[in-house]
Parts: C-alpha cells; structure tokens; sequence
C-alpha cells in the first residue's frame, strides 16, 4: 500500500495538468463555509488503534482547525487529543505506562504509584490539555536562564537514570503527562534496587503518529542532558546560516521537547540543498502549544518526502499552506491538517495564491483528507489534491 501511495503521488508531482495554461477564476457563488462534520472513529481509524488495554476511544470524532478531536477514555479519565499526531503521542504515553506494570519484577510497585491516580474525580481531563503543558513547562522570559542554575530542560528530563528508564520505557523523559512524570520519578529510584528487568520496553502505535525514536537519539538523551545536546542543535543551525532569533527560538522554545527537536532536525538536514529550508525552523519556533510543534515535525517529514522523489528548490512559508517550488516549476502545497474543509481561510487564501500564481501547476498534499466540496473547489482552480490519510467514505 505504501509503495502504491509513493508511485501515485510521484505521478501527480510530475504529470501535466490540463487547463492549467489559463488564468483560473473564483468561481461564482463559492461558499464561505462548511458545516463541521463529524465522524465514527472507524472511519478515520484503524480498529487496531480504537481500542488498547488501558483506553478506548470514544465512538464520535469531532473536527478542529482542521483537525480531528478525540476523546480517550482511561482509567486517568476522559483525555481530549487533537489532531492524530498529538492521539498518537497520548496513546504512546498509554503504551509506556502499560510497559512501566510490566518493567518491574514487583508488579505492586508500579500498581502502588497508579492507584491514586485512577478513578480521581477529575483524572486528567484538566492537566493533560495545552493549558496545563503552557503552565508546566518554562513561563515565557525565563528560558533565556539556562546558565545561571539549572536549564529548563535538564529539569523536566531529570538525571541520567531518569532518561535511562524513559528510553526503556519508550517515553519522552521531557513528557508532560503526569502519570509518567510521576511513573518516571518514583520508579528511577527501584532502579538500583533490582526491582527492574533488563529488556526494553517496546512502544508502538500502529498508523499513528510521527516516527519513532531513533536509537541514535536515545543513546543521545540517556548519555548527554537535553542542555547540551539543545546547544548542539542552535551550532548546528548557525553554521547552517539560520539567523540568531530563529535559532535561540527554537532552543528555547517551551513547547518542543528536546527529542522533538531532534525529531525536527533530522527533516532539517534532509532538505540540506533546498533554498530557505531555515525557514521550517523559523515557523517551529513560533509555534504556541504542543500540538503546533507536532504539526512542524509533520511539515517536515512531507517536505522530506517529497524531497526524496523530486528535488525541491525553494520552500516559501506564507499563509496557511506552506509551499515547496519544485525543480521542475510545479508548485506543492503542504497541508499536515487531518480534514481540511471550505472556510473562509481557505477560500481566501485559494483566492490570494491564484492571483500571484495564475498559470503555475499546483499539487495540494495533505496529510489527511479533504472534503468533497473542498476537492471540487480545488479542481475548479487547477490544483489537484492528493489524499495520503483517505480512509472510509468522504
């Protein structure tokens, strides 16, 4: 299926599209907005990702800013994700609890630490939403203070044993989920105890999320403190020519972790020979919440992509969608949203991008899908949209 995804979207990048040598007009009448849909969960779902030993997605997906929200159930409570990036970071998270019960030789220490954790009355419907991660992490004017005492990041990842049991864990030592945070801290002490077998901990979630931890990354957060290896990361972006302020941004920023800078990076050097590539960095580093540094990480990953198969020359991010020029001139628009549908965003900016790109043959890939109205909208423009998460009916 993934080869079949990778040849049809080769040929879109390189076909010819007819109808494209004139100017496109707006159609008369476009409406200025959908109706937001709602959705089964097995619609844009696999059923080996509803349902796991410690959650269950409720049955209705709900549409965001152009993303899914879904409602985990838990034994911690009722959890919102939004967007599938962010699910598959939460359902990650569940995995790695569940490894934690099965980690210890004394199931009872692991059960000991959950136990006032489930069926509280609120669970954590409240601490794991962005409100509670902005809160968490370093309140804006005070990451610039690394040197003096202790770096924001060194302090949410903790010591070397600490970062040795999230990798077995398959966590984010950085993770603001408190059952882990709590998990991670009370466990790192049984750690010289003998209360720990010696295997890692697998964590997967299958057709979810951004890819898995590297073991190149995972050696680099058990031997080195996130504050050195961020340090590496701003070198890494000056000797790349990427301006101080944007650089500094991003080394700071308080809603990227320091493996999802590395997650970040990695997209960074792929895109080595691409003009304005600083330019991915620039927009992580404005990023509000959480959910935005995932979404920078899916931007990256598409643009790598696509890179792979036909060489981009120039990446411009401006407006909603960002855009890669290709060598060969066709223009590819980059949508990491889960269901993009007319709003009044959109029309506009489909509007603005045919006025400065009249006879420009335009691809729109998406990491998700789009609705009916938005495709024909799209057509009646010239630009062809290609679908890589089409699951079940549109």
């Amino acid at each position: 299926m993934q080869i079949l995804k990778l040849i049809a979207v080769f040929s879109v990048l390189t076909s010819v599209f007819y109808g494209c040598a004139n100017t496109p007009s707006a159609p008369a009448g476009r409406s200025q907005g959908e109706r937001t849909p709602e959705f089964s969960v097995s619609q844009v779902l696999g059923n080996d990702v509803i349902q796991g030993p410690n959650y269950r997605l409720a049955e209705r997906v709900s549409v965001r800013e152009y993303q899914y929200v879904f409602l985990i159930r838990s034994d911690f409570g009722e959890i919102t994700a939004q967007g599938r990036d962010m699910l598959g970071l939460r359902l990650r998270e569940f995995k790695s609890i569940e490894a934690a019960q099965k980690l210890s030789k004394d199931p009872l220490i692991a059960e000991g630490i959950l136990a006032p954790l489930k069926d509280t009355e609120k669970g954590l419907q409240l601490i794991m939403t962005e409100p509670f991660e902005s809160l968490e992490r370093t309140p804006e004017g005070l990451e610039h203070i690394v040197d003096q005492y202790v770096d924001p990041a060194d302090q949410r990842a903790g010591s070397p044993d600490r970062r040795k049991l999230a990798t077995k864990l398959g966590c984010d030592p950085e993770t603001s989920n408190p059952v882990l945070k709590k998990l991670l801290d009370e466990m790192t002490l049984e750690l010289f105890a003998g209360s720990f077998v010696t295997q890692a901990a697998m964590s997967f979630v299958p057709g979810l999320s951004l890819p898995a931890t590297t073991a190149k990354m995972k050696e680099l957060i058990v031997n080195k403190p996130p504050s050195a290896i961020n340090k590496e990361i701003e070198g890494e972006l000056e000797a790349a020519g990427v301006e101080k302020s944007i650089r500094s941004g991003f080394r700071y920023s308080a809603v990227f972790t320091t493996i999802q800078r590395l997650q970040l990076m990695e997209q960074f050097r792929a895109l080595e020979d691409v003009q304005n590539r600083a330019a991915l960095i620039e927009v992580a580093a404005k990023a509000h919440a959480e959910a935005e540094a995932l979404s920078s990480i899916r931007k990256g990953i598409m643009l790598t992509d696509i890179h792979k198969r036909q060489p981009i020359r120039l990446l411009k991010f401006v407006g909603l969608f960002p855009l890669a020029v290709l060598e060969n001139g066709t223009h590819v628009l980059i949508c990491p949203y889960d269901y993009v549908m007319i709003t009044q965003e959109v029309d506009e900016y489909f509007d603005s991008y045919r006025v400065s790109n009249p006879n420009v043959t335009t691809v729109l890939v998406t990491a998700g899908r789009v609705s009916s109205a938005m495709l024909t909208m799209a057509k009646s423009v010239h630009i062809r949209i290609v679908e890589e998460g089409l699951k079940g009916d549109r």
